[in-house]
């Protein structure tokens, strides 16, 4: 018989006692949340608990065949432009940890899963690029087995070790129900807001810049320029530019 992907034989009882007081206070703090805005709190205690550069979580819908074909993401703090790239190339389509998570929802060590499999040249190389060396990812499956999430978390300073494993298989649980209630009732009940580079991409908009030209003026490149594009027009509902700018003056998220 399989074993639960969350089952483990360790207990919160065999974390130093300051470890399982927090993990407890994050618990508890995890029940009442359905903001955005909360969340991501969550995911500052979790950070608080574990040593890591990047997070990221999705609730991914799988088809009976079991392809994932489409998923609500929050990036907590993976690069702007390595998220534009993943979701622009399909990488979830060749990444072996997705592809793993979406069958088994089981915690995984990316360099234990990519010696299983291992991933295309180019992916592993880009990831590099922006520092995704090593990481954690673990999820969980819906009661109805029709979708799942995935929490990862990477970076240089994550390291495979016992206690990390024990946290995230006890925490992720408990993360998995507040992103549901966040996707199901968050939207509705938290307010429109923008992220600092958001708002100063949409001031350059307003301005009558184009996408180039903000590339240039920002030193970041045309995809990400458009990445940040597509986030605004999701916030804001809408599909243009010009559009977009009138809903941000009007909510106030930028001066007229």
């Amino acid at each position: 018989m399989a074993m639960d992907p969350l089952t483990s034989s360790k207990k919160i009882t065999d974390l130093p006692h300051q470890d399982a007081l927090s993990l407890l206070e994050l618990i508890h703090a995890s029940l009442s949340c359905t903001t955005e805005e909360g969340f991501r709190k969550l995911m500052a205690s979790v950070k608080n608990l574990i040593s890591f550069d990047y997070a990221a979580c999705l609730m991914g819908q799988k088809t009976k065949k079991g392809v994932v074909v489409r998923y609500d993401a929050i990036n907590i703090s993976y690069p702007a432009e390595w998220s534009y790239q993943y979701v622009a190339k399909n990488y979830h389509l060749i990444d072996p940890v997705f592809k793993e998570n979406f069958s088994t929802f089981s915690l995984q060590y990316w360099r234990d899963t990519y010696k299983k499999k291992t991933p295309r040249k180019e992916f592993v190389m880009e990831a590099q690029d922006f520092g995704l060396h090593e990481g954690y990812s673990i999820g969980q499956r819906t009661l109805d087995g029709g979708e799942g999430s995935l929490f990862s978390y990477a970076g240089k300073s994550i390291r495979q070790e016992p206690r990390t494993e024990l946290i995230l298989k006890y925490i992720t649980p408990h993360l998995h129900q507040a992103f549901i209630r966040l996707l199901k009732h968050g939207t509705e009940r938290s307010p429109v807001t923008l992220s600092p580079r958001e708002r100063e991409i949409l001031c350059w908009v307003k301005e009558g810049k184009s996408t180039w030209d903000i590339s240039m003026i920002l030193g970041i490149s045309q995809d990400t320029v458009k990445f940040h594009m597509k986030r605004i027009f999701q916030k804001l509902n809408t599909n243009s530019r010009s559009h977009a700018i009138a809903i941000a003056i009007g909510k106030k998220l930028i001066d007229f």
